[in-house]
């Protein structure tokens, strides 16, 4: 008779620890900045009196209307703002999942 062994139960493995990339997350967090920037600029350009692109213009260093200049600038900006958005948000959550999660 053959020895046959059956397992009734697997053993649970330990989920592993959730972990965000730091370049991707920088990456996302800046092409959501200059998507939104530029679909804010266009709509600035599609209706100027609903006022939408003003927070823009407020917040972002040197921008001044709707030309070349500014939307450059604007595209710069949002990268260096997305950027560094994401990579703070992803080094602090690995930081705080490891010690706390």
């Amino acid at each position: 008779m053959a020895n046959i062994t059956f397992q009734t139960a697997q053993a649970a493995l330990p989920a592993p620890s959730p972990h965000l990339s730091v370049r991707a997350s920088g990456a996302t967090l800046a092409a959501f900045a200059v998507i939104s920037f530029l679909l804010c600029m266009l709509l600035g350009l599609a209706a100027p009196d609903w006022g939408l692109h003003r927070p823009w213009l407020q917040f972002y260093l040197g921008l001044t209307g709707f030309d070349l200049r500014s939307l450059a600038l604007g595209i710069v900006q949002s990268i260096a703002f997305g950027s560094y958005a994401g990579t703070a948000i992803a080094l602090l959550f690995n930081f705080f999942n490891r010690r706390f999660g």
